[in-house]
Protein backbone atom coordinates (compact mmCIF):
# COMPACT_ATOMS: atom_id res chain seq x y z
CA UNK A 1 0.00 0.00 0.00
CA UNK A 2 1.02 3.37 -0.82
CA UNK A 3 0.84 6.20 1.92
CA UNK A 4 -1.95 7.90 -0.38
CA UNK A 5 -4.25 5.16 0.28
CA UNK A 6 -2.93 4.42 3.55
CA UNK A 7 -3.82 7.89 4.87
CA UNK A 8 -6.84 7.52 2.56
CA UNK A 9 -8.11 4.47 4.79
CA UNK A 10 -7.44 5.68 8.03
CA UNK A 11 -10.72 7.04 9.70
CA UNK A 12 -10.23 11.14 9.96
CA UNK A 13 -12.08 12.65 12.71
CA UNK A 14 -12.46 16.68 12.21
CA UNK A 15 -13.75 19.54 14.29
CA UNK A 16 -16.98 20.91 12.97
CA UNK A 17 -15.44 24.67 13.16
CA UNK A 18 -17.69 27.08 12.09
CA UNK A 19 -20.89 25.35 11.22
CA UNK A 20 -20.91 24.19 14.99
CA UNK A 21 -23.66 26.11 16.43
CA UNK A 22 -22.25 27.42 19.47
CA UNK A 23 -19.82 29.76 16.92
CA UNK A 24 -22.91 30.95 15.42
CA UNK A 25 -24.71 31.73 18.43
CA UNK A 26 -22.02 33.39 20.03
CA UNK A 27 -21.24 35.33 16.93
CA UNK A 28 -24.60 36.99 16.72
CA UNK A 29 -24.11 37.75 20.52
CA UNK A 30 -21.32 39.40 20.06
CA UNK A 31 -22.49 41.42 17.30
CA UNK A 32 -25.41 42.29 19.25
CA UNK A 33 -23.57 43.31 22.19
CA UNK A 34 -21.07 45.95 20.23
CA UNK A 35 -23.98 47.53 18.32
CA UNK A 36 -25.55 48.28 21.79
CA UNK A 37 -22.39 49.44 23.01
CA UNK A 38 -22.02 51.92 19.94
CA UNK A 39 -25.14 52.72 20.61
CA UNK A 40 -24.73 53.36 24.17
CA UNK A 41 -21.57 55.67 23.69
CA UNK A 42 -22.78 57.31 20.70
CA UNK A 43 -26.49 57.71 19.91
CA UNK A 44 -28.25 60.42 21.98
CA UNK A 45 -30.54 58.69 24.22
CA UNK A 46 -33.21 61.50 23.99
CA UNK A 47 -35.69 62.60 26.67
CA UNK A 48 -38.57 61.52 27.93
CA UNK A 49 -41.68 62.44 27.07
CA UNK A 50 -43.78 61.74 29.49
CA UNK A 51 -41.60 63.52 32.42
CA UNK A 52 -39.46 65.36 30.57
CA UNK A 53 -36.13 63.78 31.84
CA UNK A 54 -33.22 62.66 29.88
CA UNK A 55 -33.20 58.66 29.03
CA UNK A 56 -30.22 56.43 30.48
CA UNK A 57 -27.88 55.21 27.88
CA UNK A 58 -25.86 52.95 30.62
CA UNK A 59 -28.26 50.59 29.73
CA UNK A 60 -27.65 49.89 26.28
CA UNK A 61 -23.53 49.58 27.70
CA UNK A 62 -24.35 47.34 30.47
CA UNK A 63 -26.36 44.79 28.21
CA UNK A 64 -23.42 45.21 25.32
CA UNK A 65 -20.69 44.14 27.94
CA UNK A 66 -23.53 41.04 29.21
CA UNK A 67 -23.82 39.91 25.62
CA UNK A 68 -19.95 40.18 24.99
CA UNK A 69 -19.14 38.44 27.70
CA UNK A 70 -21.72 35.25 27.01
CA UNK A 71 -20.42 35.28 23.31
CA UNK A 72 -17.24 34.90 24.75
CA UNK A 73 -18.13 32.12 26.85
CA UNK A 74 -19.79 30.68 23.63
CA UNK A 75 -16.47 30.87 22.12
CA UNK A 76 -14.60 29.42 24.71
CA UNK A 77 -17.02 26.58 25.09
CA UNK A 78 -16.70 25.98 21.88
CA UNK A 79 -12.90 25.70 21.96
CA UNK A 80 -12.67 23.90 24.71
CA UNK A 81 -14.76 21.14 24.48
CA UNK A 82 -14.97 21.20 20.19
CA UNK A 83 -17.58 18.77 18.60
CA UNK A 84 -15.81 15.93 17.01
CA UNK A 85 -16.84 14.58 13.35
CA UNK A 86 -15.83 10.96 12.30
CA UNK A 87 -15.71 10.79 8.68
CA UNK A 88 -16.25 6.87 8.92
CA UNK A 89 -19.14 7.44 11.10
CA UNK A 90 -20.70 9.82 8.42
CA UNK A 91 -19.79 7.09 5.64
CA UNK A 92 -21.43 4.23 7.14
CA UNK A 93 -24.49 6.07 8.13
CA UNK A 94 -24.83 7.26 4.43
CA UNK A 95 -24.71 3.85 3.22
CA UNK A 96 -27.54 2.13 5.98
CA UNK A 97 -29.42 5.17 4.41
CA UNK A 98 -32.19 7.08 6.43
CA UNK A 99 -33.42 5.52 9.44
CA UNK A 100 -37.21 5.33 9.71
Amino acid sequence: MTTSQQAHTKPQKHSAGAFDIRNVIGALLGIYGILLLFSGFLLNPGINLDTNELKHSEYNIYAGVVLLVVAAGFFLWSKLRPIVVDEAELAAMHQEGPAH
